[in-house]
């Protein structure tokens, strides 16, 4: 009998991210930390199975408790795996969750899934960081996002995508694709109002810097030029 009848909730952030995930299939929710998304998402029947993996003991071990405490031991398996290492093509994994790591380290967790030759269809993203290099290593990997959303949580703008496996590889860096890598592709698209906010915040906080360039006389190419990709954005608003 499970500890708790209850219903997992999570945050706005998190529910978010999840709800990008195709109903139906299995998922490797990778740094799994407390296990609260593994168990969420077979809760809600997003997920018929789910691999829960994190990389380090203590995560995993606080996982397995909730998993138990929830009754999940049956649908939720878990590996102490470092990204996907532990996951193979024999696994047939159809979503990959990464949530809340830096851009740069989910990079290195599916370039070293890629050499193995490990194409998960599906994969549900929330970087937290170097955006813009990011969705650019997935269009050059064959990778299409599909579906994006954006949140405000405590503080803090929280884009999120997710990308399908196409076998289309697109390495072109025009200035569309820069637009797209940096601010997102869906999220542009869809006139994403938490998006919008994003911007209008940055140029002010841009136009700012460079009024105070301009009393000390002084400039910066660089700033000029962030800001005027900021408006480019902006404007197709």
């Amino acid at each position: 009998m499970a500890k708790y009848d209850r219903k997992i909730e999570l945050s706005e952030r998190l529910s978010s991210v999840v709800s990008l995930v195709t109903k139906g299939g299995k998922v490797a929710d990778v740094g799994c930390d407390h296990g609260f998304v593994s168990i969420y998402l077979v809760q809600r029947g997003i997920a018929e199975r789910v691999i829960a993996m994190d990389v380090n003991k203590g995560p995993l071990a606080r996982a397995k408790e909730h998993v138990d405490d929830y009754g999940m031991g049956a649908y939720i398996e878990l590996r102490l795996s470092d990204g996907l290492a532990l996951v193979t093509k024999e696994d047939c994994v159809d979503t990959v969750v990464l949530a809340g790591m830096g851009g740069k380290l989910m990079e290195k967790i599916l370039s070293e899934a890629l050499a193995r030759e490990l194409y998960i269809s599906e994969l549900v993203l929330q970087p937290q960081s170097d955006l813009q290099s990011f969705r650019r290593f997935l269009r050059e990997n064959e990778y299409v996002i599909t579906e994006e959303k954006m949140v405000f949580e405590e503080g803090k703008y929280y884009p999120m995508m997710k990308a399908c496996y196409k076998g289309m590889r697109r390495e072109d860096v025009d200035y569309e694709n820069m637009l797209s890598d940096a601010f997102g592709p869906c999220l542009l698209a869809d006139r994403h109002p938490v998006l919008h906010e994003f911007l209008l915040r940055e140029i002010g906080k841009f136009e700012h810097i460079i009024a105070e360039m301009e009393k000390r006389q002084s400039g910066d190419k660089e700033v000029t030029e962030k800001l005027e990709f900021l408006k480019r954005a902006e404007a197709l608003f």
